[in-house]
């Protein structure tokens, strides 16, 4: 990251820039933020975290395709205030963040895994099928 960004680093954030491996991330952080503005489709960095059991603080362009509902599977906020308030609230509430933890495992078996991927291409293939 260039020095702009990494100076930001402090009161127990520390920013990494690239790294090779999300892995570790994923394993020693409490929970994931994506305040994106824009985007569309599914976003690998909330479906990442959510295969992972990581909860997700995100905005409306962030969860666009996900098939993931604010405090289900999710926080979403829409503005700075209410973003920073739902990190505060997942980060504090155990019960919250096992809750989403949860149910973010189940929506990405459930949309996003192999099999659901598998079974869907078998049912387009099989439709094709039918119809020639």
């Amino acid at each position: 990251s260039p020095e702009r960004i990494r100076s930001w680093s402090g009161d127990g954030v520390v920013l990494h820039g690239f790294v090779e491996a999300l892995q570790p991330f994923l394993s020693d952080c409490r929970l994931a933020v994506a305040p994106l503005r824009y985007g569309a489709g599914v976003k690998g960095k909330v479906n990442m975290s959510m295969a992972h059991g990581q909860p997700v603080v995100a905005t409306p362009a962030a969860v666009e395709g996900m098939f993931a509902e604010h405090e289900r599977e999710l926080l979403v906020a829409a503005d700075a205030e209410s973003f920073a308030a739902e990190v505060v609230r997942l980060y504090q509430d155990e019960e919250l963040w096992n809750r989403l933890s949860d149910a973010s495992i189940q929506n990405v078996e459930e949309h996003f895994s192999l099999a659901t991927a598998r079974a869907s291409l078998t049912a387009l293939f099989d439709s094709f099928e039918k119809n020639q």
